[in-house]
């Protein structure tokens, strides 16, 4: 008899929304990213059709979904900050006499969880999933993914279309736990990246984010991605490296790119060099200039807290980042996350300070800073939410989305597409994303 098994993320509390934007930002009115799907449980449900997934649904959905299906497994995909909610779900299941119980996503490397579990699936697990079930995968499919960018108050502008065309990454920076995750880079097929763009083409949406951890990781093959978001008309976003993007941004942006999603990580060389991130501030810098003349957006990722930090330092770098066009500044304290370099080498040297796995979410200091204390880092990152972002930025980064379609498509198509996004979002149905 074939195995009932449930896929689920964490819980919501009510009226909790997961708003990429405004967990960066203190300002009254910003922009939002309103993330409503699971990439990981998308990719479960289109490969693997018969498990069923529940995506941050509240505490009582949840326990109704258990009272009411007869589940052989319940398996949990979740990230390192949602462990005391994901722990909680665990021993609910448990209460409620499910038998077996997995464990996947970046949070099964969470020293101490392996115990709550009977399995657990480290990295991009579908093939892994379906050979526990009996079951085989010829070639991974590309579920439709769609988000919405908007504004506070549930303010819809228009959908964004998620696209993976890689998984993994080989850099081996060492606060990153992708190469433990999922330690050998590889490419989703061509076939399935058509598939997927034909679809969302269907749908009318034309926005798509490559969330490629590192996008153009292989060459020949990021070209012909490209090629296929060229046949489908796209305007694309995409997740990557400053020396991948310095070298391909011009035909990049002749060829429908955007905007991107940049890992600065830090305006200092010494830095840099200490992370393994192999990059240097001046081609940084660079870079952000030569983005900025193409009016392309930016979300720029940027640690605080390094060991040399001082709170003057990180006030200093923010205010010198901040004069650059980067729409979106995510500040990040720099965490030690659970089997990374990072973590064994900073437990050595400092130690780990914060037992509440909650707390690890890149918002707070968790380790013991020798410069700065843990009040001193709240207070440093409220003043850099606020400081970082601007009403100028505000009311920019629509103005680059405006011309930067106007340039490629005319004033008309561009004016009458963002209105009909607007009421379409607003007004009618979410895009069936079904499998």
């Amino acid at each position: 008899m074939e195995k009932r098994v449930l896929i689920t993320t964490p819980y919501r509390e009510k009226g909790e929304r997961y708003e990429y934007w405004s967990s960066n930002v203190d300002r009254k009115i910003t922009y939002t990213y309103d993330k409503n799907n699971s990439n990981g449980l998308r990719f479960l449900k289109k490969n693997i059709p018969q498990i069923d997934i529940l995506e941050w649904s509240s505490w009582n959905e949840y326990k109704k979904a258990l009272n009411e299906e007869d589940y052989d497994v319940v398996g949990f995909s979740f990230f390192t900050y949602e462990w005391p909610r994901t722990k909680k779900m665990v021993k609910e299941a448990k209460r409620q006499g499910v038998p077996e119980v997995w464990a996947g996503n970046y949070g099964a490397l969470t020293y101490g969880v392996e115990e709550y579990f009977d399995r657990s699936f480290i990295g991009y697990s579908e093939q892994e999933v379906a050979e526990a079930l009996g079951k085989e995968i010829d070639k991974i499919e590309h579920p439709m993914i769609v988000d919405y960018i908007g504004i506070t108050g549930g303010i819809r502008g228009f959908p964004l279309g998620i696209l993976f065309t890689t998984r993994g990454c080989s850099q081996g920076c060492e606060f990153c736990q992708t190469p433990k995750f999922c330690s050998e880079p590889y490419k989703l097929s061509l076939s399935s990246i058509e598939k997927v763009l034909r679809k969302y083409n269907k749908a009318g949406i034309d926005e798509i984010l490559v969330e490629d951890e590192s996008f153009g990781l292989y060459p020949k093959h990021t070209d012909k991605v490209i090629s296929l978001l060229e046949k489908y008309d796209m305007n694309w976003y995409a997740m990557t490296r400053v020396d991948i993007l310095s070298k391909n941004l011009d035909e990049w942006h002749e060829r429908g790119f955007v905007g991107v999603h940049l890992g600065v990580e830090s305006l200092h060389q010494d830095s840099l060099d200490d992370i393994g991130k192999n990059i240097d501030v001046r081609e940084t810098l660079d870079l952000l200039n030569r983005l900025e003349e193409k009016n392309s957006f930016v979300i720029g990722y940027y640690m605080i807290g390094f060991e040399e930090d001082t709170v003057d330092s990180i006030k200093k770098s923010i205010k010198k980042l901040k004069k650059y066009s980067i729409d979106l500044i995510q500040l990040c304290v720099m965490t030690p996350f659970p089997k990374t370099p990072l973590w064994h080498d900073i437990k050595e040297k400092y130690g780990i300070i914060e037992n509440d796995w909650s707390k690890w979410n890149t918002k707070h200091l968790v380790w013991n800073h020798p410069k700065i204390s843990q009040k001193e880092m709240r207070d440093v990152l409220g003043w850099g939410f606020k400081k970082a972002y601007t009403h100028l930025k505000f009311l920019k980064s629509p103005t680059k989305h405006y011309f930067r379609r106007k340039e490629r498509y005319g004033h008309v198509r561009t004016t009458s597409k963002m209105i009909k996004d607007f009421i379409i979002s607003n007004l009618g149905a979410d895009v069936d994303i079904r499998s």
